[in-house]
């Protein structure tokens, strides 16, 4: 019968805990436990007991399974097969000066940065947690984002005179439908930048902003388009400034209202990447005071970048750029009646 993958997966991560014993003869680490019994030495790498504890933990059940039936089986298969194999080809990278390579030593610098941002990370939520009145103050600094007005889809024929809009309307009730608005629109409205469009003007709060930036209009349309249902026309004009407004209320959107209680994981979330930020930043500013010798920029200007985002190599400079055309074939001898010419 096959062991249960759940089963398998508890018995696995304590096999230290429950059947690891330090070789007979076999020296551990001075002043440590048992956890320190090495099991192996590759070169000048050591592989101890919390090692393949550790990295036991980290597999799913159904690669420990891949390893042998038994729990012996599966502890020696993963250290044999996992832990030695890797260490070998750590240290045949040693030997053959793989580190010493350009492309190598970006690879560890990129693993470098990530490991150093990952733990000012660690740090910053472990020493400074997001407190309660925290999330509160921010709930309270950006209502906006949390909570929404009722708002109302509005469509707008905009005119001179009130007659001219009486006649728009009583000539939009024969036929309400969007093609014959549009119609209308672009023959009658004076508002071009709507026109094309059937007036289209969004979704309208209360104050008259709209969903496009620094586009507002008077708060009259939308007071006059509450009396009426969605899909329905305002029976009269509506003076907009100095001139005449005809709305159709397309439809309506219901008021959005989110408390702190429901909205704190993503508060919580942005205040602690806002003080990663922090110390990112005290940091970088840091690093560069203390490490950085050398700048300048003016050089990267031998670096040619194309407007298809090619990269040309580095010319000297007042050289001439070559051609990136292909030069023309050579002119070869061709037969002819007389021979080759």
């Amino acid at each position: 019968m096959r062991t249960p993958f759940r089963r398998l997966g508890a018995l696995a991560l304590a096999l230290y805990a429950t059947s690891w014993q330090p070789p007979s003869g076999r020296a551990q680490e001075p002043g440590s436990g048992g956890d320190s019994v090495v099991v192996a030495r590759i070169g000048t790498h050591t592989i101890t007991a919390a090692d393949l504890e550790r990295r036991l933990a980290g597999v799913p059940p159904f690669q420990l399974r891949t390893l042998g039936a038994t729990p012996d089986e599966i502890r020696r298969a993963f250290l044999d097969k996992v832990l030695v194999r890797e260490a070998l080809f750590a240290e045949g990278a040693v030997s053959e000066k793989v580190a010493d390579r350009a492309e190598v030593q970006e690879r560890l610098r990129s693993v470098l940065r990530s490991a150093l941002l990952t733990q000012v990370r660690v740090d910053v939520a472990r020493d400074e947690p997001i407190r309660d009145e925290q999330m509160q103050d921010y709930y309270d600094a950006n209502k906006a984002r949390f909570n929404a007005p009722a708002r109302l889809a509005l469509w707008r024929i905009l005119v001179d005179k009130r007659e001219d809009a009486e006649q728009i309307i009583a000539d939009a009730k024969k036929d309400l439908t969007p093609k014959h608005w549009t119609e209308l629109c672009r023959e009658r409205s004076i508002d071009k930048a709507t026109s094309m469009r059937g007036g289209n003007l969004g979704f309208v709060a209360p104050d008259g902003s709209t969903g496009e930036p620094g586009v507002r209009i008077d708060p009259a349309l939308f007071t006059a388009a509450s009396e009426v249902k969605d899909a329905e026309l305002v029976p009269q004009p509506i003076k907009e400034g100095a001139r005449w407004a005809v709305v159709w209320r397309r439809q309506s959107m219901r008021p959005v209202e989110r408390t702190l209680e429901s909205e704190a994981p993503s508060i919580r979330q942005i205040l602690s990447h806002s003080k990663t930020e922090e110390h990112i930043k005290g940091m970088l500013a840091k690093l560069r005071a203390e490490q950085l010798t050398e700048l300048h920029p003016e050089l990267t200007d031998l670096l040619d970048i194309t407007s298809s985002g090619d990269i040309q190599p580095m010319r000297r400079p007042g050289s001439l750029a070559t051609s990136r055309r292909p030069s023309a074939t050579p002119p070869a001898p061709v037969p002819g009646p007389g021979g080759l010419r």
